[in-house]
């Protein structure tokens, strides 16, 4: 399929959408972000081989760029507003995979109120790599960041952790309805999704706030995909909770004065979890026993060879 065949094909899958004065077809897009509003933009890149197998349904790689790209404005409870993506596809792609990967991206932006509205489209010889920004807006809201957070705060977590690789990393699910509730409602101080694993990014906010934290490792919520995981490997369920990434879950710190009502007053089915207190240094996880031990980041991370 020709660059400009593939290009018209996506603009007539493309729809009016409020927020877009203009999508794609021109140098540009236009967008319009409520009055009372800051833009939040936010980039990810996805390649072939390392956040989707080469061998997955492109249904699910499109929803999995999407959805864990709006992930990163949920983490700072505000409102999706537009997504913008750039394919770099093999030659020999089909034209079925690759209509395939264009409708999931654009269900998934629109299904979470980001409408895909430009970008761009490339082939190559090398991997699938796949670029995605999405724009947001703040509505009045002050963005959630990952420095707000003071000793004595509670950390808690959404959802069940672990065990991404066994598929759920392809159904990914930003939290855009809980981060709103968790900025508008009840007013967390840091908040972060668990991209690269909690240990890791338990780190970040502790590294951005100045602050330390303990987690107490009987009280993180371990999913069944990680004791699966477990079975199979030999490394303990908490192991794959704390360090496999891609839960797509937030982490955040509240006031302690705030924790029994944000319990009491969580609206979702969606599991909430006490997993530990913001501190004033040092990154522990406090075992059964009562005992602690430094927490290292055990999350994934990009690494370069040096020539």
């Amino acid at each position: 399929m020709p660059e400009k065949e593939l290009i018209r094909w996506l603009r007539e899958q493309i729809g009016p959408y409020p927020g877009i004065e203009l999508g794609p077809g021109d140098d540009a897009a236009v967008i319009a972000p409520q009055t009372d509003s800051r833009v939040l933009v936010t980039v990810d890149c996805f390649v072939e081989g390392t956040h989707f197998p080469t061998d997955a349904a492109p249904e699910r790689t499109g929803h999995k760029v999407i959805a864990a790209s709006i992930s990163d404005i949920a983490a700072m409870g505000c409102y999706p507003l537009g997504c913008f993506a750039t394919l770099a596809v093999g030659r020999s792609a089909p034209d079925a995979w690759l209509k395939a990967l264009g409708r999931a991206m654009l269900t998934a932006a629109a299904d979470y109120g980001a409408p895909l509205a430009g970008g761009d489209v490339t082939s190559g010889d090398g991997p699938t790599c796949i670029s995605v920004t999405v724009v947001g807006e703040t509505r009045g809201l002050d963005p959630v960041l990952r420095s707000g957070a003071r000793p004595g705060q509670r950390l808690f977590v959404t959802g069940r952790l672990g065990g991404s690789l066994l598929g759920r990393h392809l159904e990914a699910a930003p939290r855009v309805g809980e981060g709103l509730f968790l900025n508008r409602e009840v007013g967390v101080t840091a908040m972060i999704d668990l991209s690269d694993g909690l240990s890791t990014d338990l780190h970040h906010i502790a590294d951005e706030s100045g602050v330390g934290a303990v987690v107490r490792s009987a009280d993180i919520p371990v999913s069944e995909a990680a004791v699966e995981m477990a079975r199979r490997d030999g490394r303990t369920a908490l192991e794959h909770a704390l360090d496999d990434g891609e839960d797509f879950e937030l982490l955040f710190a509240v006031n302690a004065a705030k924790a029994d009502e944000l319990r009491e007053r969580w609206p979702f089915d969606l599991p909430l979890t006490e997993i530990g207190v913001i501190t004033e240094c040092g990154v522990l996880i406090e075992e059964a026993d009562g005992s602690r031990r430094p927490l290292q980041p055990g999350g994934y991370e990009h690494e370069w060879n040096a020539r």
